[in-house]
């Protein structure tokens, strides 16, 4: 009975950190500004983390963040869009007989350089 009871609650905390950005690396520039380059499996991802690191990075100082410049680019293996198709077809196809073949769309596929400073 109690394992009913958690379940919920573990699901929610686990969805939860899948949906939460992730810290990309900070690199320090001169005049009080920063870089950071954050990954993602989309676009809004990368920016998303890109972001966050951002303002987590600021607010250890008791500033805030500004943005000065971003960019967000498709590294993945395919065409743009067309691994996460590719990967929703197969799914579909393979569901019938059990069979599991690596995704081509990663958790990587996006990157995002970003340039702030803290006020």
């Amino acid at each position: 009975m109690r394992t009913r009871l958690y379940l919920p609650l573990v699901l929610a905390v686990l969805s939860g950190c899948a949906a939460s950005p992730k810290m990309g690396n900070v690199i320090p520039a001169e005049n009080d500004r920063y870089q950071v380059i954050a990954v993602g499996k989309t676009a809004d991802m990368a920016l998303a983390s890109a972001l966050y690191t951002a303002q987590s990075t600021c607010k250890q100082r008791g500033l805030r963040h500004i943005v000065l410049e971003h960019k967000t680019q498709y590294k993945g293996i395919l065409a743009e869009g067309s691994a996460e198709s590719i990967d929703k077809a197969l799914a579909i196809i393979l569901q019938q007989t059990g069979e599991q073949l690596p995704k081509l769309a990663a958790d990587d596929d996006y990157r995002t350089s970003m340039q702030f400073k803290c006020e």
